[in-house]
């Protein structure tokens, strides 16, 4: 596919039939099959080695100097521990809980945070942690009737929680988000009503656990308002007056603010803070589009287009698109064939607010719906979601590769060195292939269900002895209700056993 023939080598073809014998490859491979139609299943196992053999085959070229990869892959494992001593990391992750009294279901929100400095010896220096809790009942704003209100919700605490990990901590290398980056923000727009805006209440909640009620939390609202006052909300609506008037934050808009908050500060620091999301076992295939997408290109330079639909016995293979729908590929999937534990694929852009699109929105206290426009907050746009980066990168040839992705506006080499570290820090749950960080922090920020089954019962004792004194009211319930997020640090260590 490099213009050159047109069939792997028997040694490329062999290499990749023996990793394809790898458990978890074979695997997913044979289910597969099962689900593609009935003309590629007779083959499917040994023309998918033909295809990865052909695709290696061009990166051991490459790496030889005898011509341009189709995927060029780069060295993910050149960093040692010696060169990540003393610095400090900060992991981030959100988790959700349901405590159930009756037909009720509040939900509660905590994003952990965990800090470590590498190299350190004495535990208390080396790692702390801390709580970012949000009580969503007490929530105005956002429309609980959306399935994604709780995403919504997480990703905006989160973000606080990234931001006041880098406003605390002056030496911060590292800020890692468990989960991508930045989601695909679009899907938040469509399927009725938008979110309803945040209320300033609403946001003096997410503020207080973020910077308490001081000097910090008011200069950050301030700021977020006179910006949307003066750009944000004039693009997005003619109402812009009234919903600066009436100190509203339309959701999208003030996640886009955090974002770009986030970046501004990291730009501050020399070198910048590297900001990343890291993503386990995800089903996109968008990487695989890029990298087929030029596949095809090189087929069609070199009148060889029927290449696939040769292998597969096929006629209509002939378009990236046709490919993955019919032979089911995904990005773990292929790039686990294709690379090697310690190697990362390059960067490519992606695209996350493409799908953003005009729609409309309730504004709180009203009934009816009024026109919003959302496409402004495009990443072409200053005030916008930012642009970001995505690589793989291969941990362990039991596991499959993990998506790093990061900002593009952060100068430096963003991408190569959060891909080292997430390898040098996965390298430590070679059986898992994920950041042992990134796995700490999503088990002290889940809620576990033995957690709000215990303050359930809490909570009815509670209510049932303030009911018969007569005594009760929606403070002390919160507070009942914040007791069942907090609890103690490390709090899922002491969870109960398995029988």
């Amino acid at each position: 596919m490099t213009g050159g023939d047109a069939h792997p080598s028997s040694a490329d073809e062999a290499a990749v039939l023996a990793k394809l014998r790898q458990p978890h490859l074979l695997s997913r491979l044979a289910e597969n099959s099962l689900t593609v139609a009935d003309s590629l299943r007779s083959n499917y196992f040994n023309n998918t080695a033909k295809f990865v053999g052909h695709l290696r085959g061009s990166i051991r070229r490459d790496t030889r100097g005898k011509g341009e990869a189709v995927l060029r892959a780069v060295a993910a494992d050149g960093m040692e521990w010696s060169d990540l001593r003393d610095e400090i990391v900060t992991f981030i992750d959100g988790g959700v809980g349901e405590v159930r009294l009756g037909g009720r279901v509040p939900l509660l929100l905590r994003v952990g945070s965990y800090r470590v400095k590498t190299g350190e010896r004495k535990v208390s220096e080396r790692e702390n942690f801390a709580y970012y809790p949000v009580i969503l009942g007490d929530l105005r704003g956002g429309t609980r009737s959306r399935k994604d209100f709780i995403d919504v919700v997480r990703i905006t605490a989160e973000l606080l929680g990234g931001l006041s990990a880098m406003e605390r901590n002056p030496d911060l290398r590292v800020l890692m988000f468990h989960g991508p980056l930045l989601y695909h923000v679009g899907r938040y727009t469509t399927g009725g009503p938008a979110h309803t805006p945040w209320t300033e209440a609403d946001v003096d909640r997410f503020l207080y656990q973020y910077a308490g009620d001081g000097a910090r939390s008011r200069s950050l609202k301030n700021e977020f308002l006179e910006a949307a006052r003066v750009d944000t909300y004039p693009a997005m609506t003619d109402r812009a007056d009234e919903w600066a008037h009436r100190r509203l934050f339309e959701p999208l808009a003030f996640m886009a603010f955090l974002y770009q908050r986030i970046i501004s500060l990291a730009k501050r620091r020399s070198p910048p803070v590297i900001v990343a999301g890291v993503v386990e076992r995800g089903g996109s295939n968008e990487f695989s589009r890029v990298l087929l997408d030029e596949v095809f290109r090189r087929l069609r330079k070199s009148h060889k287009t029927g290449y696939f639909n040769e292998i597969f016995g096929r006629t209509d293979l002939n378009t990236s698109s046709s490919l993955l729908e019919a032979l089911g590929y995904t990005d773990g999937l292929l790039l686990a064939m294709l690379m090697e534990p310690g190697q990362a694929t390059m960067t490519w852009p992606m695209e996350k607010t493409h799908a953003l699109r005009d729609g409309q929105i309730v504004l709180p206290g009203e009934s009816y719906e009024a026109p919003v426009r959302f496409s402004p907050l495009r990443s072409d746009s200053s005030f916008g979601f930012p642009k970001v980066n995505g690589c793989y990168v291969h941990v362990s040839d039991t596991t499959e590769p993990i998506r790093v992705e990061t900002f593009a506006d952060l100068e430096g080499d963003q991408a190569h060195g959060a891909a080292s570290r997430a390898y040098r820090y996965a390298r430590l749950l070679p059986g898992y292939g994920f950041p042992v960080g990134l796995d700490v922090v999503d088990k002290y920020a889940h809620v576990p269900r033995w957690m709000t089954d215990a303050y359930g019962k809490l909570i009815r004792l509670h209510l049932g002895t303030s009911l018969q004194s007569g005594e009760i009211n929606d403070k002390q319930m919160r507070q009942v209700l914040l007791q069942a997020i907090y609890m103690t640090h490390r709090d899922w260590l002491f969870r109960p056993e398995v029988m």
